[in-house]
């Protein structure tokens, strides 16, 4: 099926995230090959607003902010969107949003291709909102033409937990800034270990949240010390569970030799002087933070959780794999790691895989199954559209 109309991507709003700025990429990386974008949004703020090419329409939806409805009060006016723009296929991200969009879909019988996007391997959700939107895109999955999932292992969780076929299911990677990335690893950064030439700097990045198990890394980074008291570790991120880690860090004697740096502009630079990212996830789906620091050069730890570490890291090849949860086996891979390192231009070959031009290829590809490519016509520089459209 080929249809005329613009491309849509749908996503709540344009805060700091992951889904958000792959979202941004995707859309400005097709807009600059010269097709015609909305980037529809249902709050229009947040940081990546002033990042959007000006190629790409944004589709301001007003939605009114009501409690414990949140974006559901978006299906109005994304029906009626989709009703009056007749977008040729639009994707939309994350679970919850592609609910919302389903859900419109079916209101404004609409003949759009609709594609969820699903970023994260489901089955691992443990609060009952989640599971109540995981219940509800599988009862939503056959107004669905497409899914497309980041990681081959979020792939088989959206054939198991949303019960479509795997036919149904596409991988298309995130892009990653690679040559972004390599500019910023190229800054200084203030921290004192990073800068000293006695220290060996294990990096931790992310939510300090449970999925994240930064406990895992302290006590696998605790039993590294005891054998390399040259070591150090850093942990970048902010999270609910900071008080909690540091309190562990205490209980382990190794407070002294842990930083907790918090959020910061530029983990690149972190990640261009460590020795070693060690990621110690209970699950994922498709980290970018191991493909950033392959880009940056920086060697790399990771669990083999679900979902991307060991697809990103070609099941070993460029980075250990440890089970999750495994203190001592992350404790021995780093060890190994700092005693072994691979060469950093495999690493950076590795994170091209994953650069913005070689994905944008296979997004191409995917659109031109429904979208005729004849039908091609860049917009001028363009202001928001209204919710008039």
């Amino acid at each position: 099926m080929e249809t005329t109309g613009p491309i849509a991507f749908y996503v709540p709003s344009l805060t700091v995230g992951g889904a958000e700025r792959v979202t941004v990429s995707v859309a400005n990386g097709l807009a600059e090959r010269g097709y015609e974008v909305d980037l529809v949004v249902s709050f229009n703020e947040g940081a990546f607003r002033k990042e959007i090419n000006e190629q790409v329409t944004i589709v301001d939806l007003d939605t009114p902010k009501i409690p414990v409805v949140g974006i559901g009060a978006s299906v109005p006016c994304l029906s009626r969107y989709l009703s009056v723009r007749s977008p040729a296929i639009m994707f939309s991200q994350m679970t919850y949003a592609n609910d919302i969009h389903l859900v419109s879909q079916l209101v404004a019988r609409s003949d759009t291709v609709s594609v969820g996007t699903i970023h994260n391997t489901l089955g691992m959700q443990e609060k009952s909102k989640e599971k109540l939107v995981q219940s509800l895109q599988r009862r939503l999955a056959g107004q669905a033409n497409q899914f497309v999932a980041v990681s081959e292992g979020v792939a088989e969780s959206v054939v198991e937990y949303v019960g479509v076929d795997r036919e149904k299911v596409s991988v298309l990677h995130n892009p990653i800034p690679v040559h972004d990335v390599q500019a910023q690893a190229q800054e200084s950064v203030d921290h004192r270990w990073l800068a000293s030439p006695e220290h060996e700097v294990v990096l931790g990045i992310g939510r300090l949240e449970r999925a994240k198990n930064f406990s895992s890394f302290l006590r696998a980074f605790a039993q590294l010390h005891a054998n390399r008291p040259q070591t150090r570790a850093i942990i970048v991120g902010k999270g609910s569970k900071r008080s909690e880690l540091e309190d562990l860090a205490r209980e382990l004697d190794i407070e002294d030799v842990v930083s907790f740096a918090g959020f910061v502009d530029n983990p690149y630079g972190f990640m261009g002087s460590a020795s070693v990212l060690a990621m110690s996830s209970i699950h994922e789906g498709l980290p970018t933070v191991l493909i950033e620091a392959l880009a940056c050069g920086c060697q790399v730890v990771s669990t083999d959780c679900p979902s991307g570490p060991a697809e990103i890291l070609d099941d070993g090849e460029y980075g250990r794999l440890t089970p999750v949860g495994d203190d001592t086996a992350l404790a021995d891979a780093i060890e190994a790691t700092l005693e072994s390192p691979i060469s950093t231009d495999r690493l950076i070959e590795r994170a091209n895989d994953f650069a913005p031009d070689a994905v944008i290829d296979e997004y191409e590809a995917f659109v031109h199954q429904y979208v005729e490519p004849e039908t091609r016509a860049p917009i001028a520089a363009n202001a928001d559209s209204p919710v008039g459209f």
